[in-house]
């Protein structure tokens, strides 16, 4: 129980705060640098299909492309949508396989965006599911949206209306996306130059278009670094490409005496950043797990910890210790995710206890270290390893929580790590993981308000009374976002007045008043959205409504209303409208209404026409 004393604020600000929002934003749309990146890059399989369905599409604005995992689907369907529609913002939408309609409701397909929704995380929609998909296709058909389903091959008869399809069998040759990358990123004289090479040319041979891509992006960056080409290339080609080679050559290697050097790869590789003496206790202890002999035989025997970092092309500085080359420890954790599986399970025990040694800084580093590469891998296991382990460590939960909020409202793992949540907040046990969550959805719900909203509830429903104050301030936090506010005060009218009424209803009455009583720039913000015409008065009088319940809170929410409306010459303007309409034919907030009004009349010494006006009107309709 003791996870709800938890103070959390300094970390909230530091870490997920203003800045985590944008952040979480951007994840969740393709910004300009990525089309460009796709539009300068693609090559497409087949030209001619693809062509065609450039031109279906833009005649019908929704489209279906299928493909295995891996063949560039995604990439194909923003690119398709970009150069369909040239300097349209894209939006990639993300599902909830959870949701009767897998959250399709939640998509507005009137503004001005093209949207990509990737349906591979739902392999089989319910009949509910797919009426939902069917009808956000002919919306966006109607509203001249452009809209592009990725799905897995196989029958979509849902989407049989579709009549700009796309399989994709193989991806495009890496040999024709580096020449075109290469082309556009240093010319088309370096390109030729380059693909010349024989050792660029193994390099490519097999490789996935990603790889291509990462080629050339590195080639740019450092074609300015040798005045020789040959040179610029050899260098590049040794340090990029075949960085796998070479951590396959370390890992071949059985010879015990070198076996440590293993070790602190791995070490380094999930540590990286931290201090010399965590890393070299912690690979010790990494070293034992895994029954490898220790770095010294003795305390002062050996070359010292510093020469062993150099066989691993790694250095101490300022009592840090990091890779000489940058991407290093990726491309470590990667070839040890791929190539040695069995280490995962050892090293999701092994790293939580390492990190918590770590700052707060390098914590949040290892934490988005994982997400990367569950991201490089589409895997979702790091990241529920950030829920589970760290979300349930004092030491470890503030740096998992906006890595997983990010996660959540990711494309690859939005609907998973969401799923996961929800089964967090649905147990019945009371724990710090739970603590957890509900800051994640204090996060992410900034930018996803809705599935944020029902995973909260779950959690209002189970704890105790003390955690009402972080409750109150993960929906205050959320509906701060101005688009976010009208969702939130809906949701919680429904808490407060559903037909099950328990802790979930408390805490929405106490956050309906922190909301009606919000500060905006000369008083409460949804008051002053009422007086400009941008919220309806009847969304207003259900939420005073719903508040009445919630006893002397409701009295500091009425009073910052009255302080607002003080300078009104009488009770016309549309403020007092609201509170006179929650007031008709409902008690509780009519006695509320009369309390307080009494009370702000008393300790004011000089009268208000309008308060004065509305105290008339009320007590008068009270004698009726």
């Amino acid at each position: 129980m003791a996870a709800g004393k938890i103070d959390g604020g300094v970390h909230y600000h530091e870490h997920i705060g203003a800045g985590i929002t944008r952040r979480l934003r951007q994840t969740a749309t393709i910004d300009g640098e990525r089309v460009k990146e796709v539009r300068n890059t693609f090559c497409a399989g087949n030209a001619e299909k693809y062509a065609t369905f450039q031109d279906e599409l833009r005649a019908d604005g929704v489209g279906v492309i299928s493909g295995k995992p891996g063949s560039g689907r995604v990439f194909t369907a923003v690119h398709a949508l970009a150069s369909v529609r040239l300097g349209t913002p894209i939006e990639e939408l993300t599902i909830d396989p959870k949701e009767r309609d897998a959250g399709v409701s939640l998509i507005n397909v009137d503004s001005d965006h093209s949207r990509l929704l990737d349906l591979t995380l739902l392999p089989a929609p319910t009949a509910a599911q797919q009426v939902a998909l069917r009808g956000l296709a002919t919306d966006a058909r109607r509203s001249g949206a452009l809209l592009v389903f990725v799905t897995e091959p196989g029958p979509t008869g849902f989407l049989s209306e579709c009549r700009a399809r796309l399989r994709i069998d193989a991806p495009a040759r890496a040999t024709d996306v580096f020449q075109r990358a290469m082309s556009r990123a240093c010319g088309e004289a370096a390109s030729r130059f380059w693909l010349d090479d024989p050792g660029v040319r193994d390099a490519l041979e097999g490789s996935e278009p990603a790889r291509a891509i990462a080629l050339a992006r590195e080639a740019h960056r450092r074609r300015n670094s040798f005045t020789e080409k040959s040179a610029w290339i050899e260098h590049v080609l040794r340090d990029h490409v075949e960085s796998t080679d070479e951590l396959a050559g370390w890992f071949r290697n059985h010879d015990l005496d070198t076996e440590f050097q293993r070790v602190l790869l791995a070490a380094v590789a999930l540590l990286e950043g931290g201090p010399r003496a965590v890393i070299a206790r912690h690979a010790g202890g990494l070293a034992q797990t895994w029954h490898v002999p220790p770095l010294w035989r003795t305390p002062i025997s050996g070359n010292g910890f510093t020469s062993h970092l150099g066989e691993i092309r790694a250095h101490v500085r300022e009592d840090g210790v990091y890779f000489n080359r940058r991407n290093a420890a990726d491309e470590a954790l990667d070839y040890l995710w791929r190539e040695h599986p069995e280490t995962r399970e050892l090293l999701r025990k092994w790293v939580p206890e390492a990190v918590a040694d770590l700052g707060d800084r390098h914590r949040l580093e290892a934490a988005y270290r994982w997400l990367r590469l569950a991201r490089r891998h589409r895997d979702i296991s790091p990241v529920l390893m950030l829920i589970r382990e760290w979300g349930d460590s004092g030491a470890l939960m503030w740096e998992a929580i906006p890595v997983v909020a990010e996660a959540a409202v990711s494309p690859e793992f939005g609907p998973q790590v969401r799923r996961v949540l929800y089964e967090v907040a649905l147990s019945r046990r009371v724990r710090l993981v739970d603590r957890t969550v509900l800051e994640i959805c204090r996060v992410y719900g900034r930018v996803q308000p809705a599935t944020a909203l029902t995973r909260i509830r779950a959690i209002a429903e189970k704890v105790p009374a003390y955690w009402d104050r972080r409750l109150v301030q993960a929906l205050e936090d959320i509906a701060g976002e101005p688009e976010n506010t009208g969702i939130v005060l809906e949701a919680l009218v429904g808490w407060a007045l559903g037909t099950k009424r328990g802790r979930g209803a408390e805490v929405a009455a106490l956050a309906l008043c922190r909301l009606l009583a919000m500060e905006g720039d000369a008083g409460p913000r949804v008051l002053e959205e009422l007086q400009a015409g941008e919220r309806a008065s009847a969304e207003l009088v259900s939420a005073w409504r719903a508040a009445a319940s919630c006893g002397t809170e409701v009295g500091r929410a009425l009073w910052a209303w009255f302080d607002a409306l003080t300078s009104c010459r009488d009770a016309s303007d549309i403020g007092f409208e609201v509170l006179r309409g929650a007031a008709r034919d409902h008690e509780s907030f009519r006695h509320s209404l009369e309390r307080w009004l009494n009370r702000w009349r008393h300790t004011h010494v000089h009268k208000s026409p309008a308060i004065e006006d509305l105290w008339r009107i009320i007590t008068e309709e009270g004698k009726r």
